[in-house]
């Protein structure tokens, strides 16, 4: 970080009551994917059953109202159905399962976790080009295999989502994948913008999109999704960036009021994780959307500069609702 920028101050107001927990269990995973956490952290870190158990009860005794189940690979925990029977009897609302479908694949396995209480999956999205996708998650056929999850998952009792991870190779497809998946029922999606945060020695800035080039692909996208009946946000895009027109797809990170809980006992806000939080530049000062922004990620910096950031004027904040919005909310 150079002298004349600064880090992303944590915001002064009260922090949103607690509703949603982030309960990632353990890290191990039967995909590689590219820039990954789970590929540079020790899979064999794990909670046991007894700390899943006491972040269940304790967060919902906070006043979580609703369980979203991440990892790693949540699915191959031997725990998996009784931490969903257990969130249900707790009396958590939305029990959301982030996964990469794999398991999915076989209709029993789907319709146990259903009958155990998930109502909501969240599906992770690369590419609709097999060599892109298979590239990204490190493991052949694994499209294949997503789009029978999808046809095994879309004919159950469920909210479908999805996460896209917006790369270099499919900056250009978001629309394509939007329309795809907004055409089999999915209700909302995230756009996640790639991160060397976790890439471990791998050097992975070929993988970063530069926003200001591929701006309009997400704005076709998010038009594809209102078509679909859709909602969707892109995380890590500062406002200015963005038309202000388009504001309505800005990530509200304070607004999920979401814990995160990793192995080991690590417990945050989520708006306080490294992906969200980022630095401002000089020109920033004199941003009127500031207030708002999370800033541009440090690794984006590094990799292109502040060249595309430019201050906002007060009156274009005042037409426009600079507040944006919370994950699927």
């Amino acid at each position: 970080m150079t002298a004349a920028m600064s880090a992303t101050k944590a915001a002064t107001k009260a922090a949103t009551p607690l509703r949603w927990l982030e309960l990632a269990p353990g890290f191990a995973c039967n995909c590689r994917c590219l820039g990954c956490h789970s590929c540079s952290a020790d899979a064999t870190q794990q909670m046991d059953s007894a700390e899943v158990v006491r972040w269940l009860q304790q967060s919902r005794q906070r006043g979580a109202q609703h369980l979203w189940l991440s990892g790693g690979e949540p699915t191959l925990r031997k725990d998996f159905l009784p931490t969903l029977r257990l969130a249900r009897q707790l009396g958590y609302r939305r029990i959301k399962v982030q996964s990469n479908g794999l398991l999915f694949n076989y209709p029993v396995f789907a319709d146990k976790a259903v009958a155990a209480g998930m109502n909501e999956v969240n599906l992770l999205l690369k590419s609709r080009d097999p060599a892109v996708h298979d590239h990204l998650n490190q493991l052949p056929g694994s499209l294949d295999l997503l789009d029978r999850a999808v046809e095994v998952l879309r004919t159950r009792p469920l909210r479908l989502e999805g996460d896209i991870l917006w790369t270099q190779q499919n900056a250009d497809e978001l629309p394509e994948i939007v329309d795809y998946y907004g055409a089999r029922g999915f209700r909302h999606f995230n756009v996640w913008l790639f991160s060397l945060v976790d890439q471990g020695d791998a050097d992975l800035r070929g993988l970063v999109p530069q926003m200001t080039k591929h701006i309009d692909m997400l704005l076709r996208a998010r038009d594809l999704a209102k078509h679909h009946g859709a909602t969707l946000v892109s995380l890590n895009t500062p406002h200015c960036v963005v038309p202000p027109a388009a504001w309505d797809l800005q990530f509200d990170a304070a607004a999920m009021g979401m814990l995160v809980v990793n192995p080991g006992g690590m417990a945050f806000r989520m708006e306080q994780s490294a992906i969200e939080t980022g630095v401002y530049a000089p020109q920033c000062g004199d941003c009127a959307a500031r207030p708002w922004c999370h800033g541009v990620r440090q690794d984006y910096v590094s990799l292109y500069g502040v060249g595309e950031l430019r201050p906002i004027a007060a009156d274009i904040v005042t037409s426009h609702d600079p507040r944006g919005s919370a994950l699927d909310d």
